[in-house]
């Protein structure tokens, strides 16, 4: 019986033992560490010395990385610009189409509605700037018919010169405007009357890129506005095209004659493309 009485006791003294042990484990647990002095030197040595390699460190890489984004701007900013280039390169490109298919439909109109007129048609290919506004080079020659004295006209009919000599491939074109040439055409005012009033233009020695009308008859009515035509009497001007508008009406000396500054209608200035004209028929 005491014997019995001893195993209880001894039992119960190792179950609270263990108990004890669960309940300390389980507090100790839920406590923070405290870090031992040696533990919290070498703990603040790592963070001064990291903070001294980190700083450097994420700047210079900030820094890097912001150089690279400044490449890849710049690289972008290059490509646009070039896309922007070509972009301007084939507006202009289209601008320059449209304009030509312009004046080759209008060259093309021109000559069906003047199928009695033998016509060849050229580009202007050499203008000296010191004879600009006296004579051109046009890509049409002798192996297309093209010889000296023949009239040359605008993609509208409007008269430009006269050829002066040709070569194979080429000819020199003198402008209605030269001045060193001096032989003139023959030419009309249209003023509505049945005897329109007749006489010589050339190039104006005062005005540049402007005509002269000379030898008017005093009594002509002749009018600012009014139309200036080729007579026809001539074996190198067919008759009836246009030379340009009457700008200005002065008497001549002594009131003898009278003389008028004309606009060419022709724009000599920016002429690419002419026709030669070989031959007119009657009523061209």
């Amino acid at each position: 019986m005491s014997r019995l009485i001893t195993n209880r006791r001894l039992f119960i003294l190792l179950a609270s033992f263990i108990l004890l042990i669960v309940i300390a484990g389980l507090t100790l647990r839920g406590r923070e560490r405290q870090a031992t002095w040696p533990e919290q030197i070498v703990m603040d040595v790592q963070n001064t010395v990291g903070g001294w390699i980190y700083r450097p460190v994420s700047q210079l890489t900030a820094f890097l990385g912001g150089i690279h984004s400044l490449h890849e701007m710049y690289v972008e900013n290059s490509k646009l610009k070039a896309e922007m280039q070509d972009y301007s390169a084939l507006k202009a490109q289209l601008a320059d189409a449209l304009a030509q298919n312009e004046r080759y439909s209008q060259m093309l109109g021109f000559k069906q509605q003047h199928s009695s007129m033998q016509l060849v048609p050229a580009h202007v290919i050499a203008r000296n700037p010191s004879e600009w506004s006296n004579e051109l080079t046009i890509d049409a020659g002798t192996k297309d018919g093209v010889h000296a004295d023949m009239a040359v006209i605008a993609a509208d009919g409007s008269l430009v010169g006269r050829v002066s000599e040709a070569a194979t491939f080429s000819a020199k074109v003198v402008l209605i405007t030269d001045t060193r040439v001096g032989d003139g055409v023959s030419a009309r005012v249209q003023n509505g009357t049945s005897q329109p009033p007749f006489g010589m233009v050339t190039g104006s020695s005062t005005e540049n890129g402007k005509l002269e009308m000379s030898f008017l008859s005093p009594v002509e009515q002749v009018k600012v506005g009014q139309t200036v035509v080729t007579s026809g009497l001539s074996d190198i001007f067919p008759p009836q095209l246009v030379i340009g508008t009457v700008e200005k009406v002065e008497p001549g000396l002594q009131g003898l004659t009278q003389s008028a500054v004309i606009q060419p209608a022709a724009n000599l200035e920016y002429l690419q493309e002419v026709f030669v004209v070989q031959k007119s028929g009657a009523g061209s």
